[in-house]
């Protein structure tokens, strides 16, 4: 008891002798002692305790000048003054939003990076953080860059920005947008499914029609997103990407979407109704879901990865679409450079990447094909969905086209 006594009056005393040597008066040391008590009380800070803390800084800031500020909060809050200038930059900009930030629980690194936003770039995060059940950093960065009158250059050609922080640039953009469109597809292809439920027959052949060629979009863009590419030409002609780990969840989603892509892989019409509801909603509702950690709700023996077709038998089915290969015999063994790359991607992951030992096989394009309804066509939710930063990216490259003609008849 006397020795934590003793560590009070000791600490009262260093805080009396900060005051007096930053000849702080008298009236406004109980306010920032509050301020500093309230600092020292919290542990890890939610969302509603960064906007809190923002507030008692603010407060603080407003009865010391900046200068005498910055010592006060590095030494009596141990806090850096750049630290304190983001808590007050969230609690000035952000207030307003303090509600809906606060129900998405973002964390306070987020916060810091959205606190210099414009306000529609704030309700474009919020909303990127309704849909996709987050927001990270990078998202943010994105935002910004995509929206920034200084950055009006990458604005204008993203494309044309060098260096790591454009390689970042052009990723978060691919992370965020790709993301949406992915999402967008697997949502397509779920209410297509829940639409042929629906009815008395589930009409095998005219599903496949509508959903085919969203799930090999959405294949492609589930491996563009998450799977690496090894460092090895297969058979001296392609690059191989890796594989999400045999028996994984995510190995089963990737599964699912090769089989959706041919419905020559279905269960026989008999069967669909069970495989749709039991096997096909769940796996891409888990896909999909913005909930942390979503339970898996597939059996193990209905699962499509049980079901795969296999590669080979495929290939017997469906033609390429690749030009014509050499008939060569292919070397198919496994190099030293390929073990190893799976040796560390298995190590690096947890075995969620691992190398491809299989050759792909690739399937044949299907042509357009109408939808299952006259009044399909107004819905808002068919077709592709290219990601926007696509298309904001193709405007800008032929705006620059447009105006090169005119800028180079100038004398």
């Amino acid at each position: 008891m006397s020795k934590a006594r003793s560590t009070t009056a000791s600490a009262s005393a260093t805080a009396s002798s900060l005051y007096d040597a930053l000849e702080i008066d008298a009236s406004a040391r109980d306010r920032l002692e509050r301020t500093a008590s309230f600092i020292s009380d919290l542990g890890r800070r939610s969302t509603e305790q960064t906007f809190e803390l923002g507030d008692h800084l603010h407060s603080a800031s407003e009865v010391l000048a900046e200068g005498i500020f910055d010592t006060w909060v590095k030494k009596r809050c141990g806090l850096s003054p750049r630290s304190a200038r983001n808590y007050r930059s969230v609690f000035r900009n952000l207030s307003s939003y303090r509600d809906a930030l606060v129900d998405l629980s973002v964390g306070s690194t987020v916060l810091f990076h959205l606190s210099s936003a414009q306000p529609e770039q704030i309700d474009e995060a919020i909303a990127f953080a309704e849909e996709q059940g987050r927001l990270t950093v990078a998202d943010v960065k994105a935002i910004l860059v995509d929206g920034s009158e200084q950055d009006s250059q990458s604005e204008a050609d993203p494309f044309s920005v060098g260096g790591i922080d454009g390689l970042k640039a052009l990723i978060a953009a691919k992370n965020r947008d790709g993301l949406k469109s992915y999402t967008a597809h697997i949502d397509m292809i779920r209410h297509d499914v829940e639409v042929a439920l629906a009815g008395k027959r589930v009409f095998k052949e005219m599903l496949g029609r509508e959903i085919q060629d969203l799930a090999r979009v959405a294949q492609q863009e589930l491996a563009s997103l998450a799977r690496f590419v090894e460092p090895e030409i297969a058979g001296g002609y392609y690059p191989n990407a890796t594989v999400f780990a045999k028996g994984s969840h995510w190995a089963e989603v990737d599964a699912l979407l090769y089989k959706l892509g041919s419905v020559d892989h279905w269960p026989k019409s008999a069967e669909m109704r069970n495989w749709l509801s039991d096997t096909v909603l769940p796996v891409l509702e888990w896909a999909t879901s913005k909930r942390r950690n979503p339970e898996w709700s597939v059996g193990r023996a209905a699962t499509a990865a049980d079901n795969r077709v296999a590669p080979d038998e495929a290939a017997d089915k469906l033609s390429p679409v690749t030009p014509e290969q050499p008939q060569e015999p292919v070397d198919t063994s496994v190099s030293e450079a390929v073990k190893r790359m799976d040796t560390a991607l298995n190590a690096a992951t947890g075995g969620f990447i691992r190398v491809a030992k299989e050759v792909a096989v690739e399937r044949k394009q299907l042509a357009d094909v109408p939808p299952l309804s006259p009044e399909a066509d107004a819905a808002p939710e068919k077709g592709f969905k290219r990601p926007a930063f696509l298309d904001r990216a193709k405007a800008s490259a032929d705006g620059a086209d447009e105006a090169a003609p005119a800028s180079a008849s100038m004398p």
